[in-house]
């Protein structure tokens, strides 16, 4: 990051990570709050917005090193994925409520017991809520049209508006995340870079409100100024695989039309008017959405690494397959569960019985109790051995091509203009995570003709007092779905084995619709917050500090109660459910979606 930057004001727990200060996993902070409101890195000059500000090739160096940011952990210098923030940020929160993994400890080095994130207060709750993004382009969004001379006010040394349009691209991303996860978030503060007093947090139906017209604003721009391959490697690096375009200035229309969509679909129960609109308008736009043919929107340079995923599981050890994954990737028997996770290297014998279970693929249920000397390498024993990501190098996209096409599903199920049909995306998103995987039609005939398929429990091999029924029961035939209730059902629980390992929108969408239908976590730390065990964890809640007091007053003004009120949802998590027979597990209603 361009030293003439500063670091903006961020709230407690994950957002610490945004000074890069972290050592190793779990150890302590080197330096306590260094992102504290006021605080400034050393200036190169007066000029607080710097070199960028006056000079085009300084703008789009900053935008350059803006987009990788837009998942919200850095990189290293020389592209490689940088785990540390990928784990606070992601791993030990989003991709557990999701399904997809679990924390494979009791504690770290600081923060409190886990049990994978059901307990409060805990530092690593924050999510993603690092601003780097903004600051970084902060000069594009501002002063990339019409670039005034830093001599003469009244002379135009340059004009890129479609700088200004990749601003709005990137910042969309990050502040439509933020509020999936915490129900508002600073948008207007962070875009504007305040520095003289509290972050002021906004609803998050007026943040998305700003990001449908700041997508609009950028499509227009791209349309119009059309940016050749050579002017897209001003701010990314094409020959070396970090890019967005490609080369292709359509590519970041339907990045944008993308996005739309996605937010448009999240906001089906809040304003079904008004997401039928968004969502049409994205997908009738002369270039549309991703589509097949596309490539996923994803920063691939890896480094020979491994991805984030992959070495927090495989090096640390921090990180096990969620038993969700494992249950509804078997009940279906999905070809690419022993594609994307190993089987047990050593063996698993129960801890009362000392039975020795077969080889396979084993998640770990959410929630359960654990020994840190159970999970270390995976020779240890205990949870040890069970599965981790077998990809070494699996991107992490932004967006996926499966992802958009499961989304016209969805509104073509609807009623929505879609350009086709439910069915036919359904089918067509399926195939294309198969074939993205290198499996074949005829295996994707295969897998879609399926159809009265047993429900699949979880069975821990290793403490069987951790075994839960499953709950999915459904088919993949589409055929086999009689009402719209269960076609949804098909279309979200392939869509998200489909979008592995896109945490993010996976959670988002099973707090939306109730899909897949996920088996609870075992221990609920959080009930006394209002955690329902069956409904489970709906946003994030923040940590109340010294000093972030009055940011966190904001936040919970702009979600209308006290934020760490669990059972306040994000403003699209309209409840729709309904309660069925009791849960002898934990004494709970079962909850039953109702989306039609």
């Amino acid at each position: 990051m361009n030293k003439k930057h500063i670091i903006l004001g961020l709230v407690a727990g994950a957002s610490l990570l945004s000074s890069g200060v972290l050592t190793s996993c779990g150890d302590k902070f080197q330096e306590e709050y260094p992102w504290m409101i006021g605080k400034q890195e050393e200036q190169d000059n007066e000029e607080e917005d710097g070199a960028g500000r006056y000079d085009m090739d300084i703008l789009e160096k900053e935008l350059r090193g803006a987009i990788p940011f837009m998942i919200n952990y850095s990189h290293e210098p020389d592209g490689s994925w940088q785990p540390h923030k990928y784990q606070y940020q992601r791993a030990n929160n989003i991709d557990n409520y999701a399904g997809y993994w679990t924390v494979s400890k009791a504690t770290f080095g600081f923060g409190g017991a886990l049990p994978t994130l059901y307990t409060y207060p805990n530092d690593y709750l924050g999510g993603p809520i690092d601003n780097t993004v903004f600051v970084q382009s902060y000069n594009a969004l501002h002063y990339s049209v019409d670039m005034k001379s830093k001599d003469d006010e009244n002379e135009i040394v340059a004009s890129r508006p479609e700088w200004r349009a990749i601003a709005l691209i990137i910042q969309a991303y990050v502040g439509h995340e933020v509020v999936d996860f915490i129900g508002a978030a600073p948008f207007s503060d962070w875009r504007n870079r305040v520095r003289a007093r509290s972050l002021v947090y906004e609803p998050g139906a007026d943040v998305y409100n700003q990001i449908f017209e700041d997508l609009d604003e950028a499509v227009e721009i791209l349309n119009d100024r059309q940016p050749s391959q050579d002017d897209l490697r001003r701010i990314e690096d094409i020959e070396n695989d970090k890019t967005i375009s490609y080369g292709d200035w359509r590519r970041w229309v339907k990045f944008a039309n993308s996005i739309k969509l996605r937010m448009a679909m999240n906001i089906v129960k809040y304003d079904p008017e008004l997401a039928k609109e968004k969502a049409e308008e994205a997908v009738n736009d002369p270039i549309g959405v991703l589509t097949e043919g596309d490539r996923d929107i994803a920063y691939y340079h890896i480094n020979g690494g491994g991805c984030a995923l992959w070495f927090i599981g495989n090096t640390w050890s921090d990180l096990r397959l969620n038993a969700n994954m494992e249950i509804i990737m078997k009940h279906f028997k999905h070809p690419l569960l022993s594609v994307w996770f190993d089987t047990n290297p050593y063996p698993i014998a129960n801890k009362l019985t000392g039975i020795v279970a077969d080889a396979d693929v084993y998640g770990i249920r959410a929630g359960i109790s654990m020994t840190n000397k159970n999970t270390a390498a995976k020779d240890k024993g205990g949870y040890s051995p069970f599965a981790t990501l077998q990809i070494k190098d699996m991107p992490q996209p932004f967006f996926k091509v499966t992802e958009a096409m499961f989304l016209r599903a969805e509104g073509a199920l609807r009623g929505w203009n879609m350009g086709g049909d439910a069915r036919s995306f359904y089918e067509a998103g399926v195939r294309h995570c198969f074939n993205e995987y290198g499996l074949d039609d005829a295996q994707a005939d295969e897998y879609l003709a399926q159809e009265n398929l047993p429900v699949v429990n979880y069975a821990d091999p290793y403490d069987s007092d951790n075994d839960c029924p499953g709950r999915v029961s459904i088919g993949v035939k589409w055929d086999s779905f009689n009402t719209d209730e269960q076609r949804l059902e098909g279309i979200i629980t392939q869509k998200w084995i489909a979008n592995f390992p896109m945490g993010a929108e996976a959670w988002t969408t099973f707090r939306r619709t109730g899909y897949p239908r996920l088996i609870p976590v075992k221990v609920n730390g959080m009930a006394d917050m209002g955690l329902d065990t069956e409904l489970q964890i709906r946003r994030i809640p923040q940590i109340v500090s010294t000093n972030n007091t009055a940011e966190m007053t904001s936040l919970g003004e702009a979600i209308g109660g006290d934020q760490k009120d669990l059972s306040i949802r994000v403003f699209w998590d309209t409840p729709t459910e309904e309660r069925g027979e009791i849960n002898p597990e934990n004494n709970t209603p079962y909850v039953i979606p109702v989306n039609f």
